[in-house]
């Protein structure tokens, strides 16, 4: 007489089995504190199925649901394109039958890209238009400060001789102001 294999185990001592047990009552006993239920309405289908009354009375007479009958499908194949659908996250309330891949996207997606794309080139062209704007500016405010340079240069016929400090920071001097160029724009 052989009695097979035999575990020893520590006193207090758990086993992963034990573990993963408490782990999901642990789970378990978290999401009924909270009140999580999941709101995903193929998971909803499925319940309202198994708990419906035809899903009972096949329980009662083990002659209707048939030998393949499993957890409220008529078969392994139903149970199996359920999941598939469930884990492809095309889950249709209305479809029963195999999922239909289509590349083809429909008229809302077409038209959204169509939105998107327009509104790519808006803010493409509003873009530029402050570059621009901005390069302007920039201009602008050169020529400014060129003129009161020269103003300043004309109207102090003797204070021209003597580089200004303010000048000779920005790389003018009383040489070259009139002939210097700044090509921003």
């Amino acid at each position: 007489m052989s009695l097979g294999p035999v575990k020893f185990q520590a006193v207090g001592e758990e086993t992963e089995e034990d573990e993963e047990e408490e782990s999901l009552d642990s789970v378990k006993a978290l999401t009924a504190k909270l009140r999580l239920q999941t709101r995903r309405p193929s998971y909803l289908e499925w319940t309202a199925r198994v708990q419906s009354q035809a899903w009972r009375r096949a329980q009662t007479r083990p002659g209707l649901g048939g030998p393949g009958a499993l957890c409220g499908f008529d078969s392994m194949d139903s149970a199996l394109e359920w999941l598939r659908r469930e884990l492809e996250g095309k889950t249709d309330a209305s479809s029963c039958g195999p999922v239909q891949r289509s590349h083809a996207p429909s008229r809302p997606q077409r038209e959204m890209r169509a939105q998107d794309q327009q509104l790519a080139g808006q803010l493409l062209r509003l873009r530029a238009q402050l570059h621009r704007l901005k390069v302007d500016q920039a201009c602008h405010l050169h020529r400014e400060l060129l003129d009161e340079a020269e103003l300043e240069l004309e109207l102090e016929p003797g204070a021209g001789l003597a580089l200004a400090p303010p000048l000779r920071h920005l790389g003018l001097t009383r040489m070259n102001i009139s002939a210097r160029r700044f090509t921003l724009c």
